[in-house]
């Protein structure tokens, strides 16, 4: 077993990035999501598949910013009218290349301090910009936000793709639902890793919760799986807790060699080393390492291609780098490599690398 994916963590029209903003209308009240930008983004899935990729992994809300509505008190009333409308298409272009997608629901700048949002002026009702002084952590870190946000969103939107949901068709092009992209970041109890654009952590059990419901609305109405990642090897034994349901742990990788403190290098280590009882995905690392990455960073000389090949040998169920999109400082991916690999590894790649 071996899926061959990357990250597709949101598109891009080669000016802007479209971080949260891939699915549904956003708080500033416009719509630029997939169904708008479809034929440049079947295009992206085109070229993945001819690379040989089989999953692509997306970003769903981001932090919040795009996809979901909102009570006068911040907490999750519905998707948007745009939502499904989006999904629905990125299902459709998925499926029309023979590949899946792992929908990351949330990413961990959803707590982050600042996060967009517009309110509507009392007495006039003119809406202006404003910032989320806690983020959206309200709705995590409280039992009502949480019962709201798989009630009205979250449970819905599995629903919708599951057995006997209103576009079950669409189902099988689902690899996995990611509650949270990365959350060592947001967890109180994790602060060596805490981020300090975190105002209001998050404690693990609020959490496991929130994991543990989404994989059993996961598991009761689809055929996809829960997954979760970790930012940080040190945190990878959280996801193996039986109760939290997942089928997929993944681990990202970004040593430093200035920094080794800040993580172990994955590189190396066999998947069974690091101890857990379910598959391991090497979720990130990056694609170019030696080539492109931000400034100040020092990422050993691994390349793509010795990624790729370390983790078919180390027993990992996948390694998905970063990224295909390439709108941050490790740039995009290097086609030979993968080209290469679709040559030596026919079984695991897109037939249309073949």
């Amino acid at each position: 077993m071996f899926w061959h994916g990357c990250n597709y963590p949101w598109s891009t029209d080669g000016a802007t990035a479209f971080y949260g903003l891939d699915f549904g209308a956003n708080v500033w009240g416009s719509h630029v999501g997939v169904s708008t930008r479809a034929a440049q983004i079947a295009r992206d899935f085109s070229e993945m598949a001819s690379l040989g990729f089989t999953v692509a992994r997306w970003f769903v809300f981001g932090d919040g910013r795009s996809g979901i509505e909102y009570d006068e008190t911040g907490l999750p009333i519905g998707p948007d009218p745009y939502l499904f409308t989006d999904m629905d298409a990125a299902l459709d272009i998925a499926r029309g290349v023979g590949m899946r997608l792992n929908f990351v629901l949330l990413d961990h700048r959803w707590m982050f301090e600042g996060a967009p949002d517009m309110i509507a002026d009392p007495s006039t009702g003119v809406l202006f910009e404003t910032r989320l002084p806690y983020g959206r952590a309200r709705v995590l870190d409280t039992r009502e936000g949480r019962n709201a946000l798989m009630a009205h969103v979250l449970g819905p939107l599995v629903r919708r793709y599951g057995r006997t949901g209103d576009r079950a068709d669409l189902g099988p092009h689902i690899f996995a639902f990611e509650f949270m992209n990365e959350p060592d970041f947001v967890v109180e109890e994790w602060e060596r890793d805490l981020s300090t654009q975190v105002m209001r952590p998050l404690p693990f059990v609020a959490l496991a919760e929130s994991v543990s419901r989404l994989s059993a609305i996961v598991h009761a109405h689809t055929g996809a799986l829960s997954t979760m990642s970790a930012a940080r090897l040190r945190n990878l034994w959280a996801w193996d807790d039986e109760a939290l349901g997942l089928d997929v742990v993944q681990v990202h990788s970004y040593p430093d060699i200035q920094h080794p403190q800040r993580d172990v290098d994955v590189f190396g280590m066999t998947a069974a080393s690091l101890g857990g009882t379910r598959p391991i995905v090497l979720g990130e690392f990056p694609g170019n390492g030696p080539e492109r990455h931000p400034a100040g960073a020092a990422p050993p000389p691994t390349t793509l291609e010795e990624y790729l090949e370390f983790a078919v040998a180390a027993g990992y169920a996948g390694a998905w780098p970063w990224s295909f999109s390439g709108t941050d400082a490790y740039g995009r991916l290097p086609e030979e490599p993968l080209r290469a690999f679709a040559r030596r590894y026919p079984e695991f790649v897109n037939p249309r690398a073949r």
